[in-house]
């Protein structure tokens, strides 16, 4: 996935999201105009506009069901497990990891409900949030399509939160916190 700084002011000051460690970066306002991308894709700017007007989303049918394939959701397990260690030892590293598609479900929406299966949900795995997109990201055939993975933050608090949108919808039924976030980075394909 490639990385896009969203880098914006709050309060006369910069903020922006370093790619390598993954650290929110305060900056003079004058200087931030240095760490925003220059050209955002087409699919990153659509998503922008969702994030800007989240009443305008589509609601996935949440309720879908489909058959849980056993094999897949091991697999799903063991790459969540596989982000959390390397989360451990380096930000830029889970994000390469995650980049290496892995296409296990048809869309986030199936990815987030195997996760939720596993207990890895916002609900039970409240601190997460960048585990599960990456997850989520790395297995959905759609998400490659036309997803993004946003990363937000709750200035001036600077508290951060991932999600993801696919499409015209919001795919993680559990997460309804990510509308208070300002979205600073973005990671698609």
């Amino acid at each position: 996935m490639n990385y896009y700084s969203l880098a914006k002011e709050h309060r006369n000051t910069g903020w922006y999201l370093h790619p390598l460690t993954g650290n929110l970066h305060q900056v003079s306002s004058e200087n931030l105009s240095q760490f925003q991308s220059d050209a955002l894709p087409e699919k990153v700017l659509d998503a922008l506009q969702y994030c800007h007007s989240p009443y305008s989303l589509q609601a996935p049918n949440f309720e879908q069901t489909y058959s849980l394939d056993r094999m897949k959701a091991d697999t799903l397990g063991k790459l969540y497990e596989r982000i959390l260690f390397l989360r451990k030892m380096n930000y830029w590293l889970v994000n390469q990891y995650a980049s290496s598609f892995s296409p296990l479900f048809e869309n986030s929406l199936q990815a987030f409900q195997a996760l939720a299966e596993q207990n890895r949900s916002a609900l039970t795995d409240r601190q997460g949030c960048l585990n599960r997109t990456l997850a989520a990201a790395k297995s959905s055939i759609e998400f490659k399509k036309s997803g993004v993975l946003f990363i937000g933050a709750d200035l001036p608090v600077t508290n951060l939160h991932a999600w993801i949108i696919e499409k015209d919808y919001q795919p993680d039924p559990w997460d309804r916190d990510w509308i208070n976030y300002l979205p600073i980075a973005a990671y698609a394909y």
